[in-house]
Protein backbone atom coordinates (compact mmCIF):
# COMPACT_ATOMS: atom_id res chain seq x y z
CA UNK A 1 0.00 0.00 0.00
CA UNK A 2 1.40 3.39 -0.98
CA UNK A 3 1.93 6.00 1.74
CA UNK A 4 0.73 9.60 1.54
CA UNK A 5 4.31 10.69 0.96
CA UNK A 6 4.96 8.25 -1.89
CA UNK A 7 1.67 9.16 -3.55
CA UNK A 8 2.60 12.84 -3.35
CA UNK A 9 5.99 12.23 -4.98
CA UNK A 10 4.50 10.06 -7.70
CA UNK A 11 1.81 12.62 -8.43
CA UNK A 12 4.36 15.41 -8.65
CA UNK A 13 6.54 13.38 -11.00
CA UNK A 14 3.59 12.80 -13.31
CA UNK A 15 2.75 16.49 -13.28
CA UNK A 16 6.29 17.46 -14.18
CA UNK A 17 6.42 15.26 -17.29
CA UNK A 18 2.88 15.80 -18.48
CA UNK A 19 2.34 17.98 -21.54
CA UNK A 20 -1.36 18.72 -21.29
CA UNK A 21 -2.34 22.37 -21.40
CA UNK A 22 -3.88 24.33 -18.54
CA UNK A 23 -6.66 26.83 -19.07
CA UNK A 24 -6.35 30.27 -17.49
CA UNK A 25 -5.13 33.84 -17.91
CA UNK A 26 -1.44 32.93 -17.61
CA UNK A 27 0.62 30.82 -20.05
CA UNK A 28 0.36 27.04 -19.79
CA UNK A 29 4.05 26.62 -19.06
CA UNK A 30 3.66 28.63 -15.85
CA UNK A 31 1.93 25.61 -14.32
CA UNK A 32 2.64 21.97 -13.58
CA UNK A 33 1.03 19.86 -16.30
CA UNK A 34 -2.33 18.12 -15.92
CA UNK A 35 -3.45 20.16 -12.97
CA UNK A 36 -6.50 18.58 -11.30
CA UNK A 37 -9.78 20.12 -12.42
CA UNK A 38 -10.59 21.01 -8.81
CA UNK A 39 -7.41 23.08 -8.57
CA UNK A 40 -8.14 24.91 -11.82
CA UNK A 41 -11.69 25.54 -10.67
CA UNK A 42 -10.67 27.72 -7.72
CA UNK A 43 -9.05 30.30 -10.00
CA UNK A 44 -11.16 33.43 -10.30
CA UNK A 45 -12.92 32.73 -6.99
CA UNK A 46 -12.49 34.39 -3.57
CA UNK A 47 -9.72 32.72 -1.57
CA UNK A 48 -11.10 30.51 1.22
CA UNK A 49 -9.99 31.17 4.78
CA UNK A 50 -6.68 29.54 5.63
CA UNK A 51 -7.19 27.32 8.67
CA UNK A 52 -3.73 27.38 10.25
CA UNK A 53 -2.10 26.52 13.56
CA UNK A 54 1.30 26.63 15.32
CA UNK A 55 2.87 29.57 13.56
CA UNK A 56 6.61 30.08 13.09
CA UNK A 57 7.05 33.78 12.44
CA UNK A 58 4.43 36.51 12.48
CA UNK A 59 0.91 35.11 12.63
CA UNK A 60 -1.29 36.63 9.96
CA UNK A 61 -4.41 35.96 7.88
CA UNK A 62 -5.75 36.69 4.43
CA UNK A 63 -8.08 39.28 5.96
CA UNK A 64 -5.13 41.16 7.44
CA UNK A 65 -3.29 40.96 4.13
CA UNK A 66 -6.20 42.21 2.00
CA UNK A 67 -4.88 44.86 -0.37
CA UNK A 68 -1.64 42.98 -0.93
CA UNK A 69 -0.74 40.30 -3.46
CA UNK A 70 -0.41 37.09 -1.43
CA UNK A 71 1.61 34.01 -2.37
CA UNK A 72 0.62 30.80 -0.58
CA UNK A 73 3.05 27.89 -0.74
CA UNK A 74 1.68 24.48 0.33
CA UNK A 75 4.84 22.62 1.25
CA UNK A 76 6.40 20.03 3.56
CA UNK A 77 9.85 19.31 4.97
CA UNK A 78 9.68 15.78 3.52
CA UNK A 79 9.06 17.14 0.00
CA UNK A 80 12.28 17.41 -2.03
CA UNK A 81 10.93 19.89 -4.62
CA UNK A 82 9.53 22.01 -1.77
CA UNK A 83 12.90 22.21 -0.08
CA UNK A 84 14.64 22.96 -3.36
CA UNK A 85 12.28 25.91 -3.95
CA UNK A 86 12.94 27.63 -0.61
CA UNK A 87 15.79 29.84 -1.94
CA UNK A 88 13.43 31.13 -4.66
CA UNK A 89 10.83 31.91 -2.01
CA UNK A 90 13.36 33.84 0.07
CA UNK A 91 14.54 35.79 -2.97
CA UNK A 92 10.94 36.61 -3.92
CA UNK A 93 10.18 37.96 -0.45
CA UNK A 94 13.34 40.07 -0.37
CA UNK A 95 12.48 41.54 -3.74
CA UNK A 96 8.78 42.32 -3.29
CA UNK A 97 7.98 42.51 0.44
CA UNK A 98 8.11 46.31 0.37
CA UNK A 99 6.20 46.53 -2.90
CA UNK A 100 2.91 45.04 -1.75
CA UNK A 101 3.51 41.28 -1.73
CA UNK A 102 3.11 38.90 1.22
CA UNK A 103 4.10 35.24 1.45
CA UNK A 104 2.75 32.40 3.62
CA UNK A 105 4.09 28.86 3.84
CA UNK A 106 1.42 26.26 4.72
CA UNK A 107 2.93 22.98 5.92
CA UNK A 108 1.32 19.58 5.35
CA UNK A 109 -0.67 18.44 8.39
CA UNK A 110 0.21 14.74 8.05
CA UNK A 111 3.95 14.67 8.76
CA UNK A 112 7.16 16.66 8.82
CA UNK A 113 6.08 19.56 11.01
CA UNK A 114 8.47 18.49 13.78
CA UNK A 115 11.36 19.49 11.48
CA UNK A 116 9.82 22.78 10.32
CA UNK A 117 11.36 25.03 12.99
CA UNK A 118 14.82 23.68 12.22
CA UNK A 119 14.33 24.23 8.49
CA UNK A 120 13.15 27.80 9.07
CA UNK A 121 16.22 28.54 11.16
CA UNK A 122 18.78 26.70 9.03
CA UNK A 123 17.49 28.04 5.70
CA UNK A 124 16.88 31.54 7.16
CA UNK A 125 13.31 31.56 5.88
CA UNK A 126 12.04 35.15 5.89
CA UNK A 127 8.28 34.56 5.72
CA UNK A 128 5.77 33.12 8.18
CA UNK A 129 5.16 29.37 8.18
CA UNK A 130 2.18 27.64 9.76
CA UNK A 131 0.77 24.14 10.11
CA UNK A 132 -2.34 23.29 8.13
CA UNK A 133 -5.04 22.73 10.73
CA UNK A 134 -6.07 19.12 10.30
CA UNK A 135 -5.74 19.37 6.51
CA UNK A 136 -8.58 21.92 6.31
CA UNK A 137 -6.64 24.36 4.12
CA UNK A 138 -5.38 21.61 1.81
CA UNK A 139 -8.98 20.53 1.26
CA UNK A 140 -10.33 24.06 0.79
CA UNK A 141 -7.67 24.81 -1.85
CA UNK A 142 -7.94 21.45 -3.63
CA UNK A 143 -4.25 20.69 -3.07
CA UNK A 144 -3.21 17.31 -4.44
CA UNK A 145 0.57 17.67 -4.74
CA UNK A 146 3.45 19.46 -3.05
CA UNK A 147 4.56 22.13 -3.56
CA UNK A 148 1.38 23.85 -4.69
CA UNK A 149 1.76 27.60 -5.20
CA UNK A 150 -1.22 29.93 -5.36
CA UNK A 151 -1.27 33.68 -5.92
CA UNK A 152 -4.13 35.81 -4.57
CA UNK A 153 -4.73 39.34 -5.87
CA UNK A 154 -5.30 42.53 -3.89
CA UNK A 155 -9.05 41.93 -3.81
CA UNK A 156 -8.72 38.45 -2.32
CA UNK A 157 -9.32 36.50 -5.54
CA UNK A 158 -7.24 33.44 -6.51
CA UNK A 159 -5.63 34.25 -9.86
CA UNK A 160 -3.23 31.34 -10.32
CA UNK A 161 -3.13 27.89 -8.70
CA UNK A 162 -0.53 25.17 -9.20
CA UNK A 163 2.33 27.39 -10.40
CA UNK A 164 5.86 26.19 -10.95
CA UNK A 165 8.19 27.77 -8.36
CA UNK A 166 10.19 29.60 -11.03
CA UNK A 167 7.04 31.21 -12.49
CA UNK A 168 5.53 32.63 -9.32
CA UNK A 169 7.40 35.91 -9.72
CA UNK A 170 5.96 36.47 -13.18
CA UNK A 171 2.42 36.30 -11.80
CA UNK A 172 3.30 38.49 -8.81
CA UNK A 173 4.68 41.22 -11.09
CA UNK A 174 1.47 41.29 -13.12
CA UNK A 175 -0.82 41.45 -10.09
CA UNK A 176 1.22 44.13 -8.34
CA UNK A 177 0.49 46.44 -11.26
CA UNK A 178 -3.25 46.10 -10.73
CA UNK A 179 -5.24 48.55 -8.62
CA UNK A 180 -6.70 47.37 -5.36
CA UNK A 181 -7.53 48.34 -1.80
CA UNK A 182 -5.11 50.27 0.33
CA UNK A 183 -2.34 47.90 1.28
CA UNK A 184 -0.65 47.89 4.67
CA UNK A 185 2.87 48.65 3.46
CA UNK A 186 5.65 50.25 5.43
CA UNK A 187 4.94 53.62 3.80
CA UNK A 188 1.19 53.60 4.34
CA UNK A 189 -0.48 54.78 7.50
CA UNK A 190 -2.88 57.24 9.04
CA UNK A 191 -0.07 59.61 10.00
CA UNK A 192 2.89 61.10 8.06
CA UNK A 193 5.61 58.55 7.39
CA UNK A 194 8.28 60.71 9.08
CA UNK A 195 6.35 60.38 12.36
CA UNK A 196 7.43 56.72 12.51
CA UNK A 197 10.75 55.31 13.68
CA UNK A 198 12.60 54.30 10.52
CA UNK A 199 10.38 56.35 8.23
CA UNK A 200 9.94 54.56 4.92
CA UNK A 201 12.09 51.72 6.23
CA UNK A 202 9.89 50.99 9.24
CA UNK A 203 9.05 47.36 9.91
CA UNK A 204 6.24 46.05 7.65
CA UNK A 205 4.96 43.94 10.54
CA UNK A 206 4.25 47.08 12.55
CA UNK A 207 2.60 48.81 9.61
CA UNK A 208 0.32 45.81 9.12
CA UNK A 209 -0.94 46.13 12.72
CA UNK A 210 -2.46 49.55 12.15
CA UNK A 211 -6.21 49.56 11.70
CA UNK A 212 -6.47 46.07 13.21
CA UNK A 213 -7.93 45.08 16.59
CA UNK A 214 -5.14 45.04 19.16
CA UNK A 215 -3.94 41.52 20.02
CA UNK A 216 -4.12 40.24 23.56
CA UNK A 217 -1.61 41.70 26.00
CA UNK A 218 0.03 38.78 27.80
CA UNK A 219 1.13 39.71 31.30
CA UNK A 220 1.64 37.74 34.48
CA UNK A 221 -0.70 38.13 37.42
CA UNK A 222 2.06 37.63 40.00
CA UNK A 223 3.05 40.86 41.76
CA UNK A 224 6.76 40.11 41.32
CA UNK A 225 6.31 40.30 37.55
CA UNK A 226 5.29 43.97 37.78
CA UNK A 227 7.05 47.21 38.59
CA UNK A 228 4.48 49.72 39.77
CA UNK A 229 0.79 49.02 40.23
CA UNK A 230 -0.33 45.90 38.29
CA UNK A 231 -2.76 46.76 35.50
CA UNK A 232 -5.81 44.78 34.39
CA UNK A 233 -7.85 44.61 31.20
CA UNK A 234 -10.55 46.59 32.97
CA UNK A 235 -8.08 49.43 33.61
CA UNK A 236 -7.60 49.82 29.85
CA UNK A 237 -11.15 49.18 28.70
CA UNK A 238 -12.61 52.15 26.82
CA UNK A 239 -9.39 54.15 27.20
CA UNK A 240 -6.66 55.22 24.86
CA UNK A 241 -3.72 52.95 25.66
CA UNK A 242 -0.05 53.65 24.95
CA UNK A 243 2.12 50.53 24.98
CA UNK A 244 5.85 50.94 25.32
CA UNK A 245 7.89 47.82 24.51
CA UNK A 246 11.15 48.15 26.44
CA UNK A 247 14.27 46.23 27.47
CA UNK A 248 16.53 46.81 30.46
CA UNK A 249 19.72 46.39 28.43
CA UNK A 250 18.58 48.84 25.74
CA UNK A 251 20.15 52.30 25.82
CA UNK A 252 17.12 53.89 24.16
CA UNK A 253 14.93 52.60 26.96
CA UNK A 254 17.17 53.98 29.69
CA UNK A 255 17.64 57.36 28.04
CA UNK A 256 13.92 57.91 27.41
CA UNK A 257 12.60 57.24 30.91
CA UNK A 258 12.49 60.86 32.08
CA UNK A 259 10.82 62.03 28.87
CA UNK A 260 8.28 59.22 29.20
CA UNK A 261 7.61 60.28 32.78
CA UNK A 262 6.77 63.84 31.66
CA UNK A 263 4.52 62.52 28.88
CA UNK A 264 2.67 60.18 31.22
CA UNK A 265 2.15 62.92 33.79
CA UNK A 266 0.71 65.20 31.11
CA UNK A 267 -1.54 62.65 29.41
CA UNK A 268 -2.81 60.45 32.27
CA UNK A 269 -5.16 63.18 33.60
CA UNK A 270 -6.90 63.04 30.22
CA UNK A 271 -7.79 59.39 30.69
CA UNK A 272 -4.87 57.93 28.73
CA UNK A 273 -3.38 54.68 30.05
CA UNK A 274 0.33 53.90 29.71
CA UNK A 275 1.80 50.41 30.03
CA UNK A 276 5.37 49.19 29.65
CA UNK A 277 6.01 45.66 28.33
CA UNK A 278 9.49 44.44 29.21
CA UNK A 279 11.07 41.93 26.83
CA UNK A 280 10.81 38.45 28.33
CA UNK A 281 14.48 37.72 27.66
CA UNK A 282 15.84 40.89 29.24
CA UNK A 283 17.38 40.96 32.71
CA UNK A 284 14.25 41.52 34.81
CA UNK A 285 16.25 42.17 37.98
CA UNK A 286 18.16 44.88 36.12
CA UNK A 287 14.88 46.50 35.10
CA UNK A 288 13.69 46.41 38.72
CA UNK A 289 16.92 48.02 39.91
CA UNK A 290 16.28 51.00 37.63
CA UNK A 291 13.46 52.01 39.97
CA UNK A 292 14.77 51.24 43.45
CA UNK A 293 14.76 54.96 44.36
CA UNK A 294 11.80 56.19 42.30
CA UNK A 295 8.53 55.10 40.83
CA UNK A 296 8.40 54.09 37.15
CA UNK A 297 6.77 56.48 34.66
CA UNK A 298 4.05 53.85 34.10
CA UNK A 299 3.35 50.28 35.24
CA UNK A 300 5.84 47.84 33.71
CA UNK A 301 4.97 44.18 33.17
CA UNK A 302 7.25 41.37 32.12
CA UNK A 303 6.13 39.83 28.82
CA UNK A 304 5.25 36.15 28.89
CA UNK A 305 7.60 33.58 27.34
CA UNK A 306 7.02 32.67 23.68
CA UNK A 307 4.86 29.77 22.61
CA UNK A 308 6.62 26.65 21.35
CA UNK A 309 7.77 27.05 17.74
CA UNK A 310 7.41 30.84 17.77
CA UNK A 311 10.14 33.41 17.32
CA UNK A 312 12.31 33.81 20.45
CA UNK A 313 10.43 36.90 21.63
CA UNK A 314 7.81 37.45 24.28
CA UNK A 315 4.20 36.58 23.43
CA UNK A 316 2.97 40.17 23.41
CA UNK A 317 5.92 41.45 21.37
CA UNK A 318 5.35 38.68 18.82
CA UNK A 319 1.61 39.41 18.61
CA UNK A 320 2.23 43.10 17.92
CA UNK A 321 5.02 42.54 15.38
CA UNK A 322 7.63 44.21 17.60
CA UNK A 323 11.24 43.49 16.65
CA UNK A 324 13.12 46.40 18.22
CA UNK A 325 13.17 48.29 21.51
CA UNK A 326 11.84 50.71 22.47
CA UNK A 327 8.69 50.60 20.34
CA UNK A 328 5.61 52.70 21.08
CA UNK A 329 2.14 51.59 20.00
CA UNK A 330 -1.09 53.58 20.40
CA UNK A 331 -4.46 51.82 20.78
CA UNK A 332 -7.68 53.83 20.62
CA UNK A 333 -10.63 53.57 23.00
CA UNK A 334 -12.27 50.99 20.72
CA UNK A 335 -9.30 48.63 20.93
CA UNK A 336 -7.91 49.35 17.46
CA UNK A 337 -4.19 49.89 16.80
CA UNK A 338 -3.84 53.41 15.43
CA UNK A 339 -0.07 53.95 15.37
CA UNK A 340 2.72 51.37 15.66
CA UNK A 341 6.37 52.33 15.98
CA UNK A 342 5.66 56.03 16.43
CA UNK A 343 8.30 58.59 17.43
CA UNK A 344 7.92 60.06 20.92
CA UNK A 345 7.87 63.60 19.56
CA UNK A 346 4.60 62.96 17.72
CA UNK A 347 2.80 60.97 20.41
CA UNK A 348 1.00 63.99 21.88
CA UNK A 349 -0.46 64.99 18.49
CA UNK A 350 -1.74 61.44 17.89
CA UNK A 351 -3.36 61.22 21.31
CA UNK A 352 -5.00 64.62 20.89
CA UNK A 353 -6.44 63.54 17.54
CA UNK A 354 -7.92 60.39 19.05
CA UNK A 355 -9.27 62.25 22.09
CA UNK A 356 -11.10 64.63 19.75
CA UNK A 357 -12.92 61.76 18.03
CA UNK A 358 -16.51 60.88 19.00
CA UNK A 359 -16.84 58.68 22.05
CA UNK A 360 -16.64 59.25 25.77
CA UNK A 361 -13.50 58.58 27.73
CA UNK A 362 -13.85 57.21 31.28
CA UNK A 363 -13.64 59.68 34.13
CA UNK A 364 -9.92 60.54 34.50
CA UNK A 365 -10.40 60.64 38.25
CA UNK A 366 -10.83 56.87 38.12
CA UNK A 367 -7.39 56.33 36.56
CA UNK A 368 -5.09 54.16 38.61
CA UNK A 369 -1.69 55.34 39.80
CA UNK A 370 1.68 54.14 38.59
CA UNK A 371 3.59 54.16 41.87
CA UNK A 372 5.17 51.14 43.47
CA UNK A 373 3.43 49.52 46.40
Amino acid sequence: MMTTRSVAFRTLALLLIASACSAGEFPDDYFFGQRPDALKAIEGKPAPTLELDKWIGDETSLDKLRGQVVVVDFWATWCGPCMAAIPKNIELVNKYKDKGMAFIGVHDSNSGWDKAAGVVQDRKINYPVALDKGGASTKAYAVGFWPTYLVIDRKGVIRAAGLRPDKVEEVVKVLLEEPGGARPSATSGEFPIDWYVGGKSRLPGLAAMEGQPAPEIHTFEERQSWIGMPQTIEDREGRITVLRFIASDNRGTRNAMEQWRRTSEAMTPHGVVFLGICDHFCDWSQMQQMFTDETPPFPIARDQSPEAGKLPLGRTATSFGVRMWPTTIVIDRHGKVRAAGIKDGHLKAIIEKIIAEPGDLPDPAESRGTGRS
